[in-house]
């Protein structure tokens, strides 16, 4: 077991690496406590649940609503919560979210924290205090920032779940690799059996490593005005992907990776052969990666949260492992598109 601090003047969070339920017992109240679930991972692990009221929404995107949110808000007060309450979210990412949005904006801001059970949420969605909710098909357009009090991640937890799942996890594994640890990055791809394994002791060292990335950026910036965009690197085009083709999150990412690789190597950032690097290792991973930009792709991204008087701050490699944060006008991606598309077309007809 292993902890890692992020302390933020908007408030501290202690990571727990490969710990257990056991490890959280002592940082529960004795009384208060509601625990925020999906209807899947309370079958797999409501046995192990801390004594608490238990509150439960759908498995999947469809539960990131301001109504599940809402509802979630509704039986909390009737359940008699108050603010000294404590709302600790057991589940994935979708959870942890949702959960805490909830813990965030419920009489204006409870105690919460999380029990982290895949991979996705253990590298990624449960850390650094983002939480959020969709709206309608665009991404966590509402949301708050709000430190969770602890974060458990235990990696045997991992073995539960289906390959879809742990190969969303993937994804966002080998974007910290590919944002700030080249070694990590090659490390990720010489492991990948290992991974689909799901074996605890390489998933942990692997997903330790990539947190420590992750805390160290949230550490800088926690509210994301500067340095933490690179934790966004494959996100634009990876929003717009998974809403479109309603594919997983982490998927989604590694094909808005290697587009976002070859918008690098467009505007002159990154030599070819890194982005070759990139397409070789998502490739090598599992994961299905060859979807293309729907038609209304650049009025798409103009609406996400990135977006900014008709640009966008866009995540760009100079190598795998190093980043740079460029604004880019919308016209000028639209016309990155359309040699995208068209180099895609043209390799297809070969």
């Amino acid at each position: 077991m292993q902890s890692i601090k992020i302390n933020t003047a908007e408030g501290a969070s202690l990571l727990i690496m490969g710990g257990t339920i056991d490890d959280i017992r002592d940082k529960l109240p004795a009384s208060g406590l509601f625990l925020i679930t999906d209807t899947n991972v309370k079958r797999l692990y409501g046995s192990v649940f801390p004594p608490a009221t238990v509150l439960e929404i759908e498995p999947g995107e469809k539960s990131k609503t301001l109504e599940v949110a809402g509802d979630l808000c509704r039986q909390l007060l009737e359940a008699g919560a108050d603010r000294s309450s404590f709302i600790l979210g057991f589940g994935g990412g979708v959870v942890c979210d949702v959960a805490g949005m909830v813990a965030s904006i419920y009489m204006r801001g409870v105690r919460h924290a999380f029990v982290s059970t895949t991979l996705l949420s253990q590298v990624d969605a449960s850390i650094g205090g983002k939480t959020g909710v969709n709206l309608g098909t665009f991404k966590n357009i509402i949301g708050t920032f709000s430190q969770p009090e602890f974060v458990l991640c235990d990696h045997r937890m991992i073995a539960t779940l289906p390959e879809e799942e742990l190969q969303s996890g993937i994804g966002e594994l080998v974007k910290h690799g590919a944002i700030g640890d080249r070694n990590l990055f090659f490390d990720i791809t010489a492991s990948m059996g290992r991974i689909y394994d799901r074996d605890p002791v390489v998933l942990g060292d692997l997903i330790t490593r990539a947190v420590k990335i992750k805390a160290a950026v949230v550490r800088r910036d926690p509210l994301e005005k500067g340095p933490r965009r690179v934790l966004n690197f494959g996100h634009t085009f990876g929003h717009v992907l998974e809403t479109f083709y309603m594919i997983p999150h982490g998927v989604a990412v590694a094909r808005g990776m290697i587009i976002a690789a070859g918008l690098s190597v467009w505007k002159g950032e990154m030599p070819y052969s890194e982005l070759r690097m990139l397409e070789v290792a998502i490739a090598e991973s599992g994961m299905e990666s060859d979807y293309d930009l729907p038609a209304d792709v650049i009025n798409l991204i103009s609406r996400d949260k990135k977006s900014e008087k008709g640009s966008v701050n866009f995540v760009l490699l100079r190598s795998v492992g190093k980043t740079i944060i460029r604004r880019i006008p919308l016209k000028e991606l639209g016309a990155f598109v359309d040699y995208y598309r068209e180099r895609r077309d043209r390799s297809q007809s070969v």
